[in-house]
């Protein structure tokens, strides 16, 4: 057998095993963080931050709290965290948060108010709903990755429950 071949059969049997231990290999740990949210800047900065998260695998963005609704329904988005805004056009916060908890997957998904509301009602309401947090949005994009990271963290211990 030629040196030629023989490297190929082992760069091939290589291979088959990189690809096999990858099967193999336990899902990376991390969550799915869906973002509902009108404002496009301030979704940007959330992302942003969620993207450099070391404990999220994927971070999703949509400002149509209704079609986010539908796509959840059939599985279409992935999500084990929803940072949600409150006042949006289409659909506010709390409607979106009560028909999530119609569809039997969503219904332990833990979900957290984000938004710049400092009205005692939210708050109030935000208290009273199957909310896990309100958060107000920090002024700051490295207090927002602080907060994030507490989220994520809170999110990924499982004391949420799911």
């Amino acid at each position: 057998m030629s040196l030629a071949l023989l490297a190929d059969l082992q760069d091939a049997s290589a291979r088959r095993r990189v690809h096999a231990d990858a099967r193999s290999a336990p899902r990376p740990s991390g969550i799915d963080v869906l973002v509902v949210e009108d404002d496009a800047a301030d979704t940007n900065l959330i992302l942003k931050a969620l993207e450099q998260h070391p404990g999220v695998l994927d971070a999703q963005a949509s400002d149509a709290p209704d079609l986010a609704l539908r796509q959840l329904a059939v599985g279409q988005i992935p999500a084990d965290l929803i940072l949600l805004d409150i006042h949006m056009p289409r659909m506010d916060g709390f409607k979106f948060l009560r028909g999530l908890r119609q569809i039997r997957r969503m219904a332990k998904t833990p979900v957290v108010f984000l938004t710049t509301s400092w009205l005692a009602r939210d708050a109030s309401d935000a208290v009273h709903s199957s909310a896990a947090l309100y958060v107000i949005k920090p002024d700051s994009y490295e207090d927002l990755e602080v907060c994030l990271d507490g989220v994520i963290r809170r999110a990924q211990s499982g004391l949420w429950g799911r």
